[in-house]
């Protein structure tokens, strides 16, 4: 219950947060009631069959959620992405209380009190409550923990903190409307029915296998020019293809160009000139001191692990480590973006792994600690006199997924995530003996009853400094990104300068109004937006700063809801068209060829081999995705040469050297494989419905104009 007690010791801070997000949920339907007052346009975020969603009220709703994440991630802030999930979270949730909550509420479908419980005992439970109620030890959900929960959150409601209850509500709601909506879908698959003919079938495709002979001429080799491609043929492509090329929902493509903010020789200069000045101060601390200067004066953390010879990436570093005596410092040195300084604190000899067992008591009020180490000590006292550790831990023991197997946690190692003083005490205790450690959760007494052949480590402690941009280096690339921005302001200039300058332009095709970010560059969303924003969007944008770089972007196709013009998917429809003519090309050039042997020395190709080719493949080693090619297999004889295939990638022309029957290799078993396929079936069942749910509904998304 770490999750709890960290909440109470932060006392009426969070409790102000959460009367905060609960007063949130009540001002929000108020404020939303008498949008028209201070005008509903302005603050409109969107609508969701009819039901209006105001900007206060979402954005009460976000820092509701915002609130929750804090409290169970034990968090005091969120950075920039996770706060555009939560909101992503908040308007997805609203979508489902007015399309798929709606339409269950209007069937009676409900979920219980005593329903809840069931599924709190069973472990039917969603992701989160899992990994809350999780045993700490063994990582499984247990019930026993979610009831300890509870109890916890009441009693701290009794005691007027009411941030305990409000992670559990919020918990509890979520599994609620989890249940729901799987008792809704639940009616449709509840008619779903695989038949023996069906199964049959599947387990045929599956397992009649063929081994082939094919040549492979891939469109790549015929170049662009030897074929000749009319208006008309892509047209035709246009049309044939007409389902590739319908939007759900409207995206855009934008180009951009990127100027880094590279650290030049001064910068470099300067961090070393830092990390010299640091070394007199590694080398006259005292190995007690070391941790605590290097957590002020570093940019990296202080870690307290023990490297073995030949762990440290640096070979120099490394071979200086088990060499000179503690107390060397080795540097400064260049690794990746950093300076370093190495400083050797100690060496020892150390297992790699030990197994353990543990009892633990844990401390839920501080004001009981005293108590519960003078039980710890007793039972310690206990152990120390004969009396069986494993014994002790199955009765005593509240870390129950340990306790039902004598306290035993297995092996540890210094990777194991276990909190630093349980895992210190764990690789520190020598074999055979039993000590006790304090940690947030409470008291532990650990045995070890096992242990590696021990090896000579080093603890080693690294000083880092990074080498950064200065600032007269981040003003010459914005003072090149700005001209470039307000020289070329239209896109014909912004592509004309690409080409002169020889700077390489970057695409994001197909962004949607909420995508998050573009690929390769993180807290982005403001770029996204301005591409959304007609007034913006009809010039070259300004200057943007991300990732310690600077970019300048432009809108380059607007691509509609619904189907596209064949002008906005020109260069994918002509690419179609193209490959069908050499397709053509390729087949007139085979001409009546007399066998895959004649027709790879028409086209300078080799005859190649592929086996176990079944229907149920998505694609064929050596060929790729080629739906044509896997049809036309299961249709040939064996020794049979089937014509040239036209595919995505190429022309194929197979032959079929070996075929093996369904069944010959083993039966079907109706009853296992009819249960797979249900569930399939229904799985398939589910998302279709609830894509279909969402489609016809009326959803107006305004979120672009706010965030």
């Amino acid at each position: 219950m770490a999750v709890l007690s960290s909440i109470r010791s932060k006392g009426k801070l969070i409790a102000i947060c959460v009367g905060g997000a609960l007063l949130a949920f009540v001002l929000g339907d108020f404020l939303s009631s008498g949008a028209t007052i201070f005008g509903a346009s302005q603050t409109k975020m969107g609508a969701i069959n009819g039901y209006s969603i105001d900007y206060t009220q979402f954005q009460n709703q976000v820092e509701a959620r915002e609130t929750f994440l804090k409290l169970v991630t034990q968090r005091s802030s969120l950075d920039g992405n996770a706060i555009e999930e939560v909101r992503d979270y908040v308007w997805q949730q609203a979508v489902r209380e007015n399309t798929i909550l709606k339409n269950a509420k209007d069937q009676g479908v409900t979920v219980t009190d005593a329903e809840v419980a069931h599924l709190l005992q069973t472990g039917y439970v969603t992701s989160t409550i899992r990994q809350l109620c999780a045993d700490p030890q063994t990582g499984m959900y247990n019930p026993q923990m979610a009831t300890q929960f509870i109890q916890r959150a009441h009693e701290m409601q009794m005691q007027g903190d009411k941030s305990g209850q409000f992670v559990w509500q919020t918990l509890e709601d979520e599994l609620r409307e989890s249940r729901q909506v799987e008792k809704y879908f639940g009616m449709v698959n509840a008619g779903l029915y695989v038949t023996t003919a069906e199964v049959e079938r599947e387990f045929a495709q599956r397992t009649q296998l063929s081994d082939i002979k094919y040549v492979a001429i891939p469109y790549t080799d015929i170049k662009d020019e030897e074929v000749t491609v009319t208006d008309d043929q892509i047209k035709k492509a246009y049309n044939d293809n007409i389902k590739r090329f319908t939007n759900r929902e409207e995206t855009r493509d934008i180009s951009y160009v990127v100027f880094d903010i590279i650290p030049s020789e001064q910068d470099s200069a300067d961090a070393l000139k830092v990390i010299n000045s640091l070394k007199e101060g590694l080398e006259n601390a005292t190995a007690a001191e070391v941790p605590s200067y290097i957590s002020s004066t570093s940019k990296l953390p202080y870690s307290q692990y023990y490297y073995s010879n030949g762990e440290i990436t640096d070979p120099t570093v490394d071979a200086m480590m088990f060499s000179q005596e503690p107390g060397y410092v080795y540097g400064p040195y260049v690794d990746g973006e950093y300076y370093n300084l190495a400083r050797l604190i100690d060496r020892k000899m150390l297992s790699d792994s030990v197994e353990v067992s543990h009892l633990l008591l844990l401390v839920d009020n501080p004001a009981d600690s005293l108590k519960v180490k003078a039980k710890a000590d007793s039972l310690l006292d206990v152990h120390n006199s004969g009396i069986n550790f494993g014994a002790l831990a199955a009765q005593f023991s509240e870390d129950q997924g340990s306790a039902a197997d004598s306290g035993k946690l297995g092996w540890v190692t210094q990777n194991t995530p276990y909190i630093p003083e349980f895992l210190n005490a764990c690789l520190n205790t020598e074999k055979g003996k039993t000590t006790m450690v304090k940690t947030a959760y409470g008291y532990h007494l650990i045995k070890v009853t096992n242990k590696t052949a021990p090896k000579l480590k080093a603890s080693v402690g690294f000083v880092s400094i990074d080498i950064v941009p200065g600032k007269q280096t981040t003003q010459a690339a914005y003072a090149r990104a700005s001209e470039f921005a307000g020289r070329n302001r239209t896109r014909e200039q912004f592509e004309a300068a690409v080409a002169e300058q020889k700077i390489p332009a970057r695409i994001a095709p197909n962004l949607t109004a909420n995508t998050a970010q573009i690929p390769g560059i993180t807290n982005s969303r403001e770029i996204i937006r301005d591409a959304f924003n007609d007034d913006k969007a009809k010039e070259v944008s300004g200057v943007y700063e991300m990732d310690s770089r600077f970019i300048v972007a432009v809108l380059t196709g607007v691509h509609p809801k619904g189907t596209q013009k064949l002008a906005s998917v020109q260069t994918e429809v002509t690419r179609i068209a193209t490959n069908e003519a050499k397709g053509d090309f390729i087949l007139n050039k085979i001409g009546t060829a007399n066998s895959l042997e004649d027709a790879a020395n028409k086209m300078g190709k080799d005859v190649k081999d592929a086996t176990s080719i079944h229907l149920d493949m998505i694609q064929i080693p050596g060929i790729g995705f080629e739906p044509k090619v896997i049809a036309t297999v299961s249709g040939l004889q064996q020794g049979q040469v089937s014509a040239p295939i036209k595919g995505e990638n190429g022309v194929y022309l197979l032959q079929n050297t070996s075929y093996t029957p369904a069944q010959a290799i083993q039966p079907v078993n109706v009853t296992t494989d009819r249960r797979m396929m249900e569930q399939e079936l229904k799985s398939r069942a589910t998302y279709q419905l609830y894509q279909s749910i969402t489609d016809q509904a009326n959803i107006d998304d305004r979120r672009v104009k706010f965030f």
